[in-house]
């Protein structure tokens, strides 16, 4: 569940939180695995337009985002390319700045690690634990002594990290990335439903407990990385809206709390700023996670609730 929530942070920024704060993280500087040619990838995302409030002469589109992809995908083309050339504005889930670089590290040193006797062993059980010292060996060089410090949200986010940059999922070749860089191009206006803070508030704040849980979840897929990347690749890439909600959706609501924090809250959140844009004269073109539009707590949802037409373009 929490590969998504950290594919926001560009590769720079994920190197620089980690080399600060600990050592031994050479993995994270080592070329990405590149792919052939014959073997790029199709992908047509999910993507809608919505009919905007009377009296407006824009247009809002809503994008399905992967947020860190192979190298491999081709997916920018067709309608989808046509509705971000037809836009004036790009808005992210959150934009990065250099102020909100330096609030989330602060974030990392402040709460990343137990203070006093209490250690990650006391949180998670015997098999767990035991998993976590090999993963934290072999993938980040940690003894005992330096891994068991690590509060379990933190600990989940490196080896998730690690896991991602070695397996050729790369942040700069995600969806949102890639789309940032060609509108600061193409000089149109850039924005974020939220606060890069506040998109890891989401993730980490938390009791131990949920915390424990999201650690033991992250070290479970370890077991197959693969085949559980693989299959939220292959979903995103279909566009297939049951295929998404039963892939993303339903994988994150096996853990209630996290669901609620991640993903019912933050939608909830997001939709009067969506509503305030289709008011106006722009043409917006808006880039979420693929999990936030479907489902019964969706973004899709949650509009058409409100009596918005929506119309699936791809």
């Amino acid at each position: 569940m929490i590969y998504n929530a950290i594919g926001r942070l560009s590769r720079r920024t994920l190197i620089k939180i980690t080399g600060i704060i600990l050592s031994g993280f050479l993995a994270l500087s080592l070329p990405l695995p590149g792919a052939a040619a014959e073997d790029v990838i199709d992908a047509r995302p999910a993507l809608w337009v919505i009919g905007n409030m009377p009296g407006a002469v824009g247009e809002t589109y809503l994008l399905g985002s992967f947020h860190l992809l192979p190298k491999n995908y081709r997916w920018f083309e067709g309608a989808l390319q046509t509705a971000y050339e037809k836009s004036d504005e790009l808005v992210l889930e959150a934009e990065m700045t250099p102020e909100a670089m330096a609030e989330i590290q602060a974030m990392f040193i402040k709460n990343g690690f137990f203070a006093g006797d209490d250690n990650l062993k006391n949180h998670l059980d015997d098999n767990h634990y035991q998993k976590m010292l090999e993963h934290a060996a072999r993938l980040m060089g940690q003894d005992e002594a330096a891994a068991r410090r690590m509060k379990p949200w933190f600990m989940a986010i490196q080896l998730s990290i690690i896991s991602i940059m070695s397996s050729g999922m790369d942040p700069n070749s995600g969806v949102d990335k890639y789309l940032e860089a060609l509108a600061q191009r193409d000089g149109k206006n850039i924005a974020g439903l939220e606060t890069p803070l506040q998109q890891m508030t989401a993730l980490i704040d938390h009791p131990l407990k949920v915390q424990s849980a999201m650690l033991t979840d992250t070290l479970d897929k370890l077991d197959d990385f693969k085949s559980y990347i693989t299959s939220y690749l292959e979903a995103w890439a279909s566009g297939d809206l049951d295929k998404i909600n039963k892939t993303m959706v339903e994988d994150m609501a096996k853990y209630p709390e996290m669901y609620q924090a991640l993903l019912v809250r933050r939608n909830l959140n997001w939709l009067p700023k969506i509503e305030r844009r289709m008011s106006d004269d722009k043409t917006t073109f808006i880039v979420v996670g693929a999990a936030h539009l479907v489902g019964d707590d969706g973004i899709i949802k949650l509009l058409r609730d409100k009596g918005y037409k929506i119309r699936k373009i791809q």
